[in-house]
């Protein structure tokens, strides 16, 4: 590829910017030259400090030399891979100096996408790089037509579940009136309509999954007691709560807690937290507390269970992410995901605080007042 034909084929797509990282004056300068003639934006660092302040910008290409005068590319690489800012950012190692097969393996094992040695030529360079952006690029339209597929599956199914389910409760609710069959049907009807409820709501958390993949969601914004909400959610909980032994509490302030929001999608949010403390509470007590701080709402949910690995924090609140366990719970790991996303879309956070065998906390912040538009 020479630079005109790497121009052109720049020309077709929005400009890529490349984080171009290396100490040494002259090699950077040349490579920065590079990768202007070849249509690509550049960003500048002269070390590995500098270079994970500029990715939380979040670049299309993390160039990154291996040695450097304060933090070394390998954990530079391993600690943007750490941080749930840019754990998927695109990196290649480029070295002139470690250039032995080990150096190659370390690279790509603390994370790097690929790793070239110099000397490499122009051409050679913005060639491989062009290879590896179709390669993000494929992986992308994989994950757009995934969720794509799981939008119309689950809009498909949505309407066929609800009808089958309002079947049962009507069967069910029939079966109550006949003294002779009212103990065996109902033994067998009860729990079809219980595991036809958990399929709706899979279905449901997958169609909220592909909205918010596709920014396709609009919040339905009224005022919210969020006090009001909690109580109400602690008291469905309770049935599933008592079923795990579980003693789940709501602490709830005396006055009302007031914000604007989308009633639907906070009570799905709050839902989540529960759910997962009783889920992963081992039969110890689970508490739901409200408060408000500094312009927020907080409500922290804490159970006293398994715990979460202080590794796995920014992990859990991925799609399709669970805690490792023996198999004994079951999900799709949706439930945190979906949980702080409806908290970013009220412009709230949600974070957690646990360690193995210790429990978790999660806190759930959403601001009293807003001004920005929904």
């Amino acid at each position: 590829m020479n630079t005109s034909d790497s121009q052109n084929a720049q020309g077709t797509r929005p400009a890529i910017t490349v984080l171009n990282v290396n100490d040494d004056p002259a090699t950077l300068y040349l490579l920065s030259l590079t990768l202007r003639q070849g249509g690509y934006q550049v960003l500048e660092a002269t070390g590995g400090r500098e270079a994970l302040r500029l990715a939380q910008g979040r670049p299309d290409l993390v160039l990154l030399d291996v040695h450097m005068p304060d933090i070394d590319g390998y954990e530079v690489c391993r600690r943007l891979r750490a941080s749930e800012a840019t754990h998927d950012l695109l990196i290649a190692h480029l070295s002139s100096v470690s250039v032995r097969r080990e150096d190659r393996v370390r690279g790509l094992a603390q994370g790097a996408d690929a790793y070239w040695t110099r000397p490499l030529a122009e051409d050679e360079l913005l060639a491989n790089i062009e290879a590896l952006l179709r390669l993000q690029a494929r992986a992308r339209d994989a994950v757009r037509a995934r969720d794509r597929f799981l939008s119309i599956a689950a809009h498909e199914l949505k309407t066929p579940l609800t009808v089958l389910r309002l079947n049962l409760e009507r069967a069910v609710e029939m079966v109550m009136d006949d003294t002779e069959a009212h103990g065996p049907m109902e033994k067998r009807l009860t729990p079809a309509v219980r595991q036809l409820t958990r399929l709706q709501n899979l279905v449901d958390s997958l169609l909220d999954v592909s909205r918010l993949s596709t920014q396709d969601i609009a919040l339905q914004v009224e005022t919210v007691d969020l006090s009001q909400l909690v109580r109400e959610q602690v008291e469905r909980f309770q049935a599933p709560a008592r079923s795990a032994n579980v003693d789940l509490e709501a602490v709830l302030p005396d006055a009302p807690v007031t914000l604007f929001g989308d009633p639907r999608m906070l009570e799905q949010a709050v839902g989540h937290l529960l759910s997962n403390a009783v889920k992963f509470g081992q039969g110890r007590p689970v508490r739901a507390r409200l408060s408000t701080h500094d312009g927020h709402a907080v409500l922290e949910v804490e159970d006293q269970g398994v715990g979460i690995a202080p590794e796995d924090h920014a992990r859990i609140f991925r799609r399709f992410e669970r805690v490792q366990s023996d198999g004994r719970f079951e999900g799709l790991g949706l439930g945190l995901y979906l949980a702080r996303e409806i908290a970013a879309a009220h412009d709230g956070t949600l974070s957690v605080k646990s360690a193995l065998g210790q429990g978790a906390c999660f806190e759930l912040r959403l601001p009293l007042h807003r001004t920005q538009r929904y």
